[in-house]
């Protein structure tokens, strides 16, 4: 297993690990939530996801890596008030290098094709070509800072998101923080018991075949959570937390902004065919296969 003993940042769902100390190499996910409100309509709509993420680095020497991996997800919704069920999916691939570039420095440089849709009269729409970039200064095991830029060829347009991160550990913390989409801070209140929140902003877009149009999923979601180590590799976190500004929201396919920018839209002049949700609770179940740098 020395092949994964490489510093490696893994990206995943728009998400970062910057820990110097360990690999997620595998995580699953199930997240539900009660009955949503459309927000200015009657109505109420489910919302399930499941998903997996899979992370497969192979060091070349002490300066090189590939990273390869996979992300999949499943989500069941409704769209509007009085409709079926939509599901959509997402397969995004992971494939490129990880360069140590000094004694301090290092980066990340990965391409990121996707098929994101509902997977129904598949055609080129339903594609999608995204690119992550990130600089790595490592002050020591337990502490660095970063930043990059994702780049996305969204259903909308053109999207990108500039980084920002920060990685800190300490005896009983531990701070795993990427501006603006992601940050995780727990405290070890035993050799097997951790608590700590997270918050999560992402914003992705499915081609529907079926009525040849496009679904924008945005959502800002804010968790507390108990994490339980079941075995030296085995991790299971329970979370409980609110979702903010969260909507689904679909466009006519020909009608895009002519560039996104983290939470900005420019020349946006779509015409928005249903409803967003109103705010609520959710709760997540999450299962890590968790490899040691240290083995």
């Amino acid at each position: 297993m020395k092949q994964f003993s490489i510093l490696f940042i893994a990206f995943f769902s728009c998400s970062i690990s910057f820990s110097q100390e360990y690999i997620d190499l595998l995580k699953f996910h199930y997240t539900a939530t009660p009955k949503n409100n459309f927000i200015d309509t009657s109505g109420k709509a489910p919302l399930s996801e499941i998903g997996l993420d899979l992370t497969l680095p192979l060091k070349i020497n002490d300066s090189l890596a590939i990273v390869t991996g996979v992300f999949w997800e499943n989500i069941n919704t409704q769209l509007a008030p009085e409709t079926d069920n939509t599901i959509i999916s997402t397969f995004n691939l992971r494939v490129g290098i990880n360069k140590k570039h000094s004694a301090k420095w290092s980066g990340t440089y990965l391409l990121l094709p996707k098929i994101s849709s509902d997977l129904k009269d598949i055609n080129k729409n339903h594609f999608q070509l995204g690119f992550l970039g990130l600089l790595k200064r490592t002050h020591s095991a337990t502490k660095n800072y970063s930043v990059g830029l994702y780049y996305n060829q969204e259903l909308f347009g053109p999207f990108f998101v500039p980084l920002l991160g920060l990685y800190r550990k300490t005896e009983k913390w531990e701070f795993n923080i990427t501006l603006p989409i992601w940050a995780d801070i727990n405290y070890s209140i035993s050799n097997k018991i951790s608590a700590g929140a997270t918050f999560s902003a992402f914003v992705r877009s499915y081609y529907l075949g079926e009525y040849d149009n496009y679904v924008v999923k945005k959502n800002n979601e804010l968790f507390g959570y108990l994490q339980y180590k079941l075995t030296k590799t085995i991790l299971i976190q329970a979370k409980v937390g609110y979702s903010i500004g969260r909507s689904f929201r679909a466009f006519p396919k020909d009608e895009k902004v002519d560039v996104g920018v983290s939470a900005f839209r420019f020349g946006d002049n779509r015409e928005q065919l249903n409803s967003d949700f109103e705010n609520g609770l959710v709760v997540n179940v999450r299962f890590i296969y968790r490899f040691s740098l240290s083995n």
